[in-house]
């Protein structure tokens, strides 16, 4: 009697209860075939990102230029450019044999640097060396241009210094070089250099921006532009000449130095000649 009770109340709660562990069982299964899946997903993904990076990083380095270690050939000082003197201003004797010509910019440190260096020459040969100034105002530096303009405007003028025989380029050539940081924030420094140095500054705007002192400047600028590939290239000397500035040439030969002895050498030699 007791074994009947017993059938009739627990046995179908066992069966239940096996048919709810194969349920589990089942759902277990499904659970760890999604893990698999997604264990296997993240790996392919892993696998990607690593082959994309691998991918920049190449791309990276191929579109980096290749460094030019090869060092770089010096100007050819045996060629003699033509270089007309045209318009352009001549400091010292115009009569003199041996023509430095200094392509300048007036917002270049370097070129600032070499104001002394001309004056040194002049000293130097005060008969024998003219020095001609050209402007090569580069386009990085936006008041260079306008400063040579009022330079240029300044040679028409012969009011200040101590000769009154001499333009006032000269003046006003040095005292803006000696304060060309300036310009950047001020560039009609060079207007109020002439006043400072009693040129007639009205005067000095109207040339500034007559069509014939611009006309000049690119006259200049082309006519270094034009060295630019001058000659062959060997493996002692470059193809052409170097658009930097300052640019020196005397009688039109490109010196090695940028000092006063190596442009003495050259200079002594073309006064033998």
């Amino acid at each position: 009697m007791f074994k009947k009770i017993f059938l009739i109340l627990f046995l179908p709660l066992f069966l239940f209860s096996c048919e709810e562990l194969n349920n589990v069982s089942e759902e277990l299964k499904v659970l760890k075939e999604n893990q698999d899946l997604l264990l296997k997903q993240q790996s392919d993904l892993i696998k990607q990102i690593a082959s994309l990076q691998t991918a920049v990083k190449n791309q990276g380095s191929k579109a980096q230029p290749k460094k030019n270690n090869k060092k770089r050939k010096t100007p050819n000082p045996n060629i003699s450019h033509n270089i007309p003197i045209g318009n352009s201003v001549v400091l010292g004797n115009p009569n003199a044999k041996v023509t430095v010509t200094k392509f300048t910019d007036f917002q270049w440190p370097y070129c600032a640097r070499s104001v002394d260096l001309i004056d040194n020459l002049l000293k130097k040969y005060p008969n024998d060396v003219k020095v001609v100034i050209k402007n090569f105002p580069l386009s990085s530096h936006k008041q260079a241009r306008l400063a040579a303009q009022y330079a240029l405007a300044a040679a028409r003028q012969f009011k200040c210094g101590e000769s009154k025989s001499e333009s006032c380029y000269k003046d006003v050539y040095h005292k803006i070089f000696e304060d060309y940081r300036s310009l950047k924030s001020d560039p009609d420094l060079p207007v109020k250099i002439a006043a400072e140095l009693g040129l007639d500054t009205e005067q000095l705007i109207a040339d500034a921006n007559a069509p014939e002192i611009s006309q000049l400047i690119d006259t200049e600028f082309a006519q270094l532009t034009a060295l630019r590939n001058a000659y062959p290239e060997t493996d002692e000397y470059a193809a052409g000449v170097r658009m930097a500035v300052p640019k020196f040439f005397i009688n039109g030969r490109e010196p090695l130095g940028r000092d006063v002895n190596s442009f003495s050498a050259m200079i002594d030699e073309e006064i033998k000649k």
